[in-house]
């Protein structure tokens, strides 16, 4: 009798007892496996997010570096063309100075056509008037009738410091190159 209890008991296994079962069963085994590779992949999936993170802050980095870098480059050829422009303005410069220097070489040269220098006549003999000295000088040495014309500009000792010995030259500039 008690085999008759125990299978009195334990009731005919039907098939939608056994799907409702194995039902069960897959669930508490999927659930219990969702769990287990939830737990597994937390530290990857927080891994992978920071790598993640990492990567959006790197690509927002190279995006800045590449905008600045354009920036930079686009300065860099607008101070090429300053650069170009300004060689040639200071070549430009350069000849126009180079012509000036020329010129005005040439317009001291004039000038200094128009100078005599007077040598060893004695410091103080001029008085306070070099340009009537020199005059009266050029007149009783040479002595022309045609020199009672005779203009100077100016007349004056060298610019250089007075020597202890000897004297510094006069120098006489005629009002015209013919006089001379």
């Amino acid at each position: 009798m008690a085999t008759n209890a125990s299978e009195a008991s334990e009731q005919p296994l039907t098939l939608v007892m056994l799907v409702g079962e194995l039902e069960k069963l897959r669930k508490d085994v999927t659930d219990e496996l969702t769990a287990s590779m939830n737990t597994a992949l937390a530290p990857i999936q927080a891994s992978l997010q920071k790598i993640t993170d990492t990567v959006a802050t790197h690509t927002a980095t190279i995006t800045g570096t590449e905008t600045a870098l354009s920036a930079h480059s686009d300065g860099i050829t607008t101070l090429e063309r300053e650069v170009a422009v300004l060689k040639s303005k200071l070549e430009t410069t350069n000849q126009v100075n180079d012509r000036l220097q020329l010129a005005v070489e040439d317009l001291v040269s004039r000038s200094k056509r128009q100078n005599l220098r007077v040598i060893g006549i004695p410091e103080g003999m001029e008085g306070d008037d070099a340009r009537l000295f020199m005059t009266t000088l050029f007149k009783k040495v040479v002595g022309d009738p045609q020199l009672d014309t005779l203009e100077l500009d100016r007349a004056h000792r060298g610019l250089a410091p007075k020597p202890p010995q000897g004297s510094r030259p006069l120098i006489v500039r005629f009002h015209k190159y013919a006089q001379k």
